[in-house]
């Protein structure tokens, strides 16, 4: 549950952090962005959840697993991100 609580804020930032970069095809391309990210972070939360109950992978790991690495990219994106 805490895993799930914790997606909201992870997709915010990465979300702010897209739309407030200047890009020359406008804000198109960072609506293209963050949907693909959204899109490409289930379809990894499903795999991963697939593989903990088919391969025997640890429940712990599985739900962590996406998390952070879309948390590692949401802070990258941050960073890149003019203040």
């Amino acid at each position: 549950e805490i895993s799930e609580c914790l997606v909201g804020s992870e997709m915010c930032i990465r979300d702010r952090s897209l739309s407030s970069q200047k890009r020359k095809g406008g804000m198109g391309t960072a609506i293209g962005i963050g949907l693909a990210l959204s899109f490409s972070y289930i379809l990894f939360q499903t795999i991963s959840s697939t593989f903990a109950i088919n391969a025997g992978w640890s429940q712990m790991f599985s739900v962590w697993l996406p998390n952070i690495l879309f948390a590692i990219i949401a802070f990258i994106l941050y960073r890149r991100t003019p203040q």
